[in-house]
């Protein structure tokens, strides 16, 4: 039995979870919109954080483009016109005129067709110093060379009146039609990139410019790298995530980007030249200002909770004493009482309810349990239909796993299954078995001439004819790959499948299927048969290695022809 300790005990608990309930209902709301105005300013400041580097990596991208575009302009113009001299591919005079007109270049030079550096000329107007002789395994004249187009070059070191951070741009020249050698002028990193980065660092952003194989040109002085290190995992991360200019995209957060390193919002743009500009900024910068308003917000909190609990004390000795009574009557009436009107009457209306649907709550769960038990019987239906639906689908998707979808043939998987299934029913009834491994004739090259929509078309054409060459109803024809098929003849002797194969070449012939990147001009195929004599017993995969053998010896006498 329960005695009033245990009683006590338990309204002591029902109290105390009704104040829980009652504090969270008074600080729910405050705490809510306190958290919907935290997170929507939170929200707008990384909002307005994710513009500023897309905003800023944009026109970065731009404006280092524009600015290599505008000087690569120079350099191409200066290699395409015609040299004033014979003496040497580019006078001195015309270098200097280069410099001139683009203060940024440091220095400017000229090779010859076999890359040795003819002419040389530094910013100062003086003979630059060269430091090699030959620039033949430069990629800055291996580029031009090669494709005959404007260049600019990866980040490379090169002391020139010191030891500078530069990149190259180069054009080719040509006389009479013909390759003359490669014009270039140096560009330090550091007059490409120093306003830009200047900007950025006022606005509280970090510049990370990458060269193709992901190396570092330039880093800011708050992040970990220097020039021309390479950023591994993380550079291609990066370069992975980068857009091209003009494409909008959202900034991603990664770690070990900045020299503490903590983790940092990233924009990452694809530049025309190939470079990545990436525009950084501390998550550090999204925190900090969400903190006084933190602070501001636990206050309220912690002022609209003194007041909560000052009226629940009261509240709470009101409550007390009713619902002992409450729960006083509710214990008799579980063995068998009723409610005394009296104690109803003098309870609050707010509880009254609560006593007087008690009484019918028995026949509440009854009601209750039996529709729970209809609920389940048809649920049960429910899930055996589905369990039908979902067998259904698994075997048509099973059917689907072994069936090329570009020809309809058998694919490799359903090839070695329909293969084994049909040699084991051979070998049981002693029966006889053969195997075509077909391929077609120079497949790569009408793939390389018409192009791989074309070469789709030809290989259902190709699978077409064959299937018209099949007499029998149980003959398979399977893709095992690319260009090459093959065909199982259950009960075919060696003569049989010989006379298929040359069917198949006749068909083939008749399909005139063009391909002019072919000796005859139109599509063949090379055949190797092997066959199962009636009785014997020959493995599957043996049948498969002889034909593949013949096969070759096909392809190695001269293709279109059946080997066996």
């Amino acid at each position: 039995m329960t005695g009033p300790d245990d009683n006590r005990a338990a309204s002591w608990s029902l109290r105390r979870s009704l104040t829980r309930m009652l504090v969270l209902a008074a600080l729910l709301p405050v705490l809510v919109f306190g958290v919907a105005l935290l997170v929507g300013q939170w929200q707008r400041d990384r909002d307005d954080l994710m513009l500023r580097l897309s905003t800023g990596a944009q026109s970065s991208a731009s404006t280092f483009d524009d600015f290599l575009d505008g000087h690569l302009a120079g350099v191409r113009l200066l290699a395409a016109t015609p040299a004033s001299g014979s003496a040497s591919p580019r006078p001195d005079a015309e270098l200097d005129r280069l410099l001139k007109a683009y203060p940024s270049f440091l220095r400017a030079l000229a090779t010859d067709a076999e890359g040795n550096i003819v002419a040389a000329r530094g910013a100062s107007g003086r003979p630059a110093a060269r430091a090699e002789e030959n620039a033949a395994d430069r990629d800055w004249f291996r580029a031009p060379r090669d494709s005959g187009l404007p260049h600019v070059s990866e980040g490379y070191h090169a002391r020139i009146y010191g030891d500078e951070a530069l990149i190259a741009v180069s054009a080719p020249m040509f006389r009479e039609g013909r390759f003359d050698g490669v014009l270039q002028a140096s560009l330090p990193v550091e007059r490409l990139v120093r306003e830009r980065a200047n900007t950025l660092r006022r606005r509280g952003l970090e510049l990370l410019l990458l060269d193709r194989g992901g190396r570092v040109v330039f880093a800011s002085s708050n992040l970990r790298w220097h020039f021309l290190d390479p950023l591994g995992a993380l550079g291609a991360d990066i370069l992975r995530g980068a857009t091209a200019t003009g494409q909008v995209a959202r900034a991603r957060i990664l770690p070990g980007l900045l020299a503490g390193d903590e983790r940092a919002y990233v924009d990452a743009v694809r530049m025309r030249t190939g470079w990545t500009v990436a525009v950084i900024a501390p998550e550090q910068r999204l925190l900090t200002p969400s903190l006084p308003r933190l602070g501001l917000m636990l206050g309220l909190l912690a002022a609209t909770m003194i007041g909560v609990l000052l009226v629940l004390g009261r509240m709470r000795r009101l409550l007390a004493s009713n619902m002992g009574r409450l729960l006083s009557s509710l214990h008799g009436y579980a063995l068998g009482g009723t409610m005394d009107p009296s104690q109803l009457s003098r309870m609050p209306e707010e509880l009254q309810p609560l006593a007087g649907g008690i009484g019918d709550l028995a026949a509440r769960m009854n009601a209750a349990y039996g529709e729970l038990r209809e609920a389940l019987d048809q649920r049960e239906h429910a899930i055996a239909d589905r369990t039908r639906e979902l067998s259904d689908a698994v075997a048509k998707l099973d059917r689907l796993s072994r069936t090329d979808a570009l020809t309809g043939c058998l694919n490799y998987r359903g090839f070695q299954e329909e293969g084994l299934r049909l040699w084991q029913a051979a070998s049981d009834r002693c029966d006889a078995f053969a195997v075509l491994a077909i391929d077609i004739d120079h497949f790569k090259a009408y793939n390389d001439h018409y192009g791989h929509l074309h070469g789709d078309g030809a290989l259902k054409r190709f699978a077409g004819v064959v299937r018209s060459a099949l007499l029998h109803a149980d003959d398979v024809l399977a893709r095992q790959g690319g260009e090459e098929f093959a065909v199982l003849l259950p009960g075919a002797t060696i003569t049989q499948a010989r006379a298929a194969a040359a069917r198949i070449r006749e068909r083939l012939r008749e399909a005139d299927i063009t391909h002019a990147a072919a000796p005859l001009g139109r599509v063949t195929a090379s055949i190797g048969i092997a066959a199962m004599a009636a009785g014997e017993q020959v493995a599957l995969g043996t049948l498969l290695t002889q034909a593949d053998a013949a096969l070759y010896r096909a392809k190695s006498r001269g293709r279109d022809r059946a080997e066996v």
